[in-house]
């Protein structure tokens, strides 16, 4: 499926105000392109016939007699992002004669009626021409030979007065004739042909008679082959150009009419002559033919839509089908038109032509890599470019910007329209884009060899002068689709390029300071400064609140009221990541005034502390790291703003998208407290006035606090300190601790301390940040205390229970963590250190903890017997360093089996280790040491 279209930067245009790039390529440049070798494999895009819809909203890919049909739909990508994609609707054969093969396709997307509308198309014809010169929209035959091309002339508002209207029409070349189909009778034939296929699927039929067709069939002679053609629609000659052609036909004698006559004008390419030039007075002999009999594609419309849409033809039973396809429909001849004049050239063959918007100029391509440019009103060649062989033409017209004329002494005038020729090269790879009639190449890109170049010129049929007044159509006209990436890009062209040199580059001027203040007035550029790591914060800062000084400086009604809120919170965020950085730096010379309620913890530390110390160094293995996931790293001013998010009201809120995202987060704002190199009430007051919500807070700075465990365990009591004085400070805040809670519950502020105590791994820090918020919570009370009443005493003693049986808890969890970091002895069979915490235990339940330190037993090379005596408390008669070992291990288990008497009793402690030794002996039968 392809993308969505990519809109190409038009700043890219550097090579339209460069002199020196704009000159031709030498003769030798063009002539290694010309013999380039023709060998090498064709990408199947080449191969291919492609047509894409002006609306861009269906694709036709065909080859062969195989098509696929691709529309446009919404679809969400990985990153959770809406964007328009063309997805595959059909895919089959399209051909139903024997041999038939698909030779051009078209997409017109018919406008609608409703005036609600305003430009959307209703529905889009698919128009396929095949060699057997079958043109199915519905299946019409108008002429035996194969289908050479197809193309289609919709309605365009004429733009000066004078100016001939063209009528919708489309035009199918074969070899020898030309059909045209006027646009009115083809728009009311197929949304009749549509509503009648409904009627019938809707009544249960599938017979409907066919509408009548009008076309008219002409014979181009006096040329000897015919591969394209373009027609230029009505036109009328000057006197001057009547009576010179008089003159020229009838000779000196030769009578001129009062009023010139209007022709149709078609341009036809290939060779004898290289561009041939025909005209069809209207109102002579060619009869307007109608009632031609329609074969039916019943196979078409049932493999493409069901019965109730019914698109593109009938539904038909077999043998209605073959007997169709047995009688042939009656072919018309065609009448003959003569060649008016020609450009001879014969060794050239024209290729391929390709109108301008305008009906003007015209773009030929030949096989000698020619690409020649055509004014259709004098009949000659005005210009040749050389060494794009194999090339693809299109046409942009591009419409004068409306503030390029503010200054202008014609700014009343209607606005101005610009022409450019787009070249496509798939044998250099490159796309070129050329100012009309005489200009210089403005712009060069490199896009790839296998590319295709769309053009359809044409928009919606079914508009007209009155139905479009008002009107947008939502059209595009060029677009470059890429096949190894699916993606069809649109091209961009400021007007300014097709100005003369000095009024170019004014209005480059012009363009790109327009440009910048609306870039720089955008929502996304703001972003993308913002984003950008190597930006230092005093450039964002000044830069943010200079666009917020101008917004503030505008009227109301002209400011986007997003932009200014985003200048303001992303101040708001700068101001607070700059104050916490400061912040930093500056010693903690604050009293702590909440060491008065940690009497006591010293105790509590001695009584952990041998715990602590033997889990500290089993814990401190040296491992492999990164630098860039290292805690220290500075946390940039980028990765602040896109965590915190700044709301109307004021508030700032942390989104959580990664935990390493909000471990850094955390360390940049507790990190410099809990070590006591920043104040800490002056850090903690900056984050209140900010808006953070205290419980965001608070799950910061214990994910920082059990993040870095080893850290802690180098100077517990000051970093135990300074934990609780930021406890103390982050309870005193506004919604942290609620002013009264249900006598039957217990705090949801110190609910979250202890489920995160619960949850951790780091045994050590959570027993830490457990004895602190134990004497935190406890002084807390302890002032509510004395304005609460009597029958409240109950949730106090709830809530201290409740961290009494937690910190007993975290205790035990402790002691089973040091057993389970003992290593094994060298040359046994390791294995991955099982982490504990108070939820994974409960979780496990008495079978989990008897599982792991079995299988701790079985790491450790312990025998049966001796785990026996250890379990029945009998010490050994082993001597030197090795017993002190076994009796440092050992003493760990009998202390792991003492906290845990129910999950570790010696009936079932050894019932666990005897499985464990003959499940390691089935895996492996050597264990045979026990």
């Amino acid at each position: 499926s392809a993308e969505n279209e990519l809109s190409w930067d038009t700043s890219d245009w550097e090579s339209g105000w460069d002199n020196d790039e704009n000159k031709e390529e030498d003769s030798a440049s063009s002539t290694k392109a010309e013999e380039e070798p023709s060998g090498q494999s064709q990408p199947w895009l080449q191969d291919c016939v492609v047509s894409l819809s002006p609306c861009a909203d269906l694709l036709v890919v065909a080859r062969e007699q195989k098509a696929a049909f691709l529309s446009a739909k919404w679809r969400t990508d990985d990153s959770g992002r809406e964007e328009m994609t063309l997805a595959v609707t059909w895919s089959g054969h399209l051909s139903t004669e024997e041999g038939e093969r698909v030779s051009s396709v078209i997409a017109i997307p018919l406008a609608s009626q409703k005036r609600s509308s305003t430009g959307r198309p209703d529905w889009t014809c698919i128009v396929v021409g095949f060699t057997s010169g079958y043109v199915r929209f519905y299946t019409e035959l108008l002429h035996v030979d194969p289908v050479l091309r197809l193309k289609c002339r919709t309605y365009e508002i004429p733009r000066h007065p004078g100016v001939t209207e063209q009528h919708e029409e489309l035009s199918i070349l074969y070899p020898a004739a030309l059909v045209t189909i006027d646009g009115f009778s083809l728009f009311q034939s197929l949304r009749a042909c549509r509503n009648q296929v409904a009627r019938a699927a809707a009544a249960g039929s599938d017979v409907v008679p066919p509408p009548p067709l009008a076309y008219k069939k002409w014979g181009l002679q006096e040329m000897d082959t015919i591969v394209d053609h373009s027609s230029v629609g009505v036109m009328t000659l000057c006197v001057f150009d009547q009576m010179k052609n008089a003159s020229i036909l009838g000779g000196f004698h030769a009578s001129v009419k009062g009023s010139p006559p209007a022709m149709s004008q078609f341009v036809t390419v290939g060779t004898g002559p290289y561009a041939g030039f025909y005209y069809a007075v209207e109102g002579n002999s060619q009869p307007l033919l109608s009632h031609v009999a329609l074969a039916v594609a019943s196979k078409l419309t049932s493999a493409l839509f069901n019965a109730a849409s019914g698109w593109l033809g009938w539904n038909k039973n077999k043998n209605e089908e073959e007997a169709a396809q047995k009688q042939k429909p009656k072919v018309e001849p065609a009448t003959p038109l003569g060649i008016r004049f020609g450009l001879p050239d014969s060794r050239r063959h024209g290729e391929s032509i390709c109108l301008s918007p305008c009906n003007t100029l015209a773009g030929v391509t030949d096989d000698f890599g020619r690409v020649t440019l055509l004014d259709l009103a004098r009949g000659a060649a005005i210009r040749m470019w050389k060494g794009y062989r194999d090339a693809q033409l299109g046409w942009l017209q591009v419409q004068e910007e409306r503030g390029d004329r503010e200054f202008s002494p014609s700014a009343s005038l209607p606005r101005r329209h610009a022409l450019f020729l787009i070249i496509y090269a798939p044998r250099r790879g490159i796309l070129e884009v050329w100012a009309m009639q005489r200009g210089p190449r403005v712009g060069a890109f490199t896009v790839g060899k296998h590319c295709r170049l769309l053009y359809a010129g044409y928009h919606l049929m079914g508009v007209n002068s009155v139905t479009s007044q008002g009107w947008q159509l939502h059209t595009q006209q060029v677009c470059l689709l890429d096949p190894t990436t699916g993606a069809p890009r649109t091209i961009n062209i400021p007007f300014h390029l097709a100005l003369s040199d000095k009024k170019n580059e004014r209005a480059r001027d012009m363009h790109l300071l327009k440009r910048l203040s609306a870039v720089l007035k955008s929502r996304d550029a703001l972003e993308s400064l913002l984003s950008n790591r190597n930006a230092p914060v005093s450039c964002l800062t000044n830069v943010t609140s200079a666009l917020h000084d101008a917004l503030k400086q505008q009227d109301a009604d002209e400011v986007e009221a997003s932009l200014l809120q985003l200048c303001s919170s992303q101040l708001k965020l700068l101001q607070l990541y700059s104050d916490i950085q400061q912040l930093q730096s500056a010693a903690d010379t604050e009293a702590c005034s909440g060491n008065d309620s940690l009497e006591g913890i010293e105790e509590e530390l001695s009584r952990v502390g041998p715990a602590l110390q033997r889990y500290a160094q089993l814990s401190s293995k040296p491992s492999v790291s990164f630098a860039q996931d290292s805690p220290d790293t500075p946390l940039s001013a980028q990765a602040f703003l896109t965590q915190l998010e700044c709301a109307e009201d004021g508030e700032v809120k942390v989104n959580r998208r990664s935990d390493a995202e909000w471990n850094q987060l955390g360390n940049f704002m507790f990190w410099g407290c809990l070590c006591g190199k920043s104040p800490t009430h002056k850090v903690c007051d900056t984050l209140q006035l900010a808006g953070i919500s205290p419980q965001q807070l608070l799950s910061l700075l214990m994910s920082v606090w059990l993040q870095r465990e080893k850290e802690v365990l180098q100077k517990p009591v000051e970093t135990v300190r300074n934990l609780h004085t930021l406890l103390i400070a982050l309870s005193n805040m506004d919604g942290a601790v609620e002013e009264s809670w249900d006598t039957q519950s217990v705090s949801p502020w110190w609910q979250q301390v202890r489920f995160t105590c619960i949850q951790s791994h780091n045994a050590a820090a959570a027993l830490l940040a457990a004895l602190v918020a134990h004497r935190a919570a406890k002084a807390s009370i302890t002032s509510r205390a004395d304005s609460k009443l009597q029958s409240e005493w109950e949730a106090v003693s709830l809530e201290l229970e409740q961290w009494v049986v937690c910190v007993r808890q975290l205790e035990d969890v402790l002691v089973l963590q040091t057993l389970l970091l003992v290593p094994s002895p060298q040359g046994t069979a390791g294995g991955a250190v099982v982490q504990c915490s108070i939820k994974t235990l409960q979780e496990g339940g008495t079978g989990g903890i008897a599982d792991s330190v079995s299988k701790w037993v079985f790491r450790q090379n312990m025998a049966p017997e001796r785990l026996k005596k250890i379990l029945l408390r009998k010490e050994t008669q082993d001597t030197g360093d090795q017993k002190e070992q076994k009796e440092d291990r050992e003493e760990l288990l009998l202390a792991v089996c003492q906290r845990f008497p129910d999950s570790l009793s010696p009936d079932l402690l050894f019932a666990h280790c005897c499985w464990e030794y003959v499940v390691q002996w089935n895996k492996d039968p050597e264990v045979h040491r026990y």
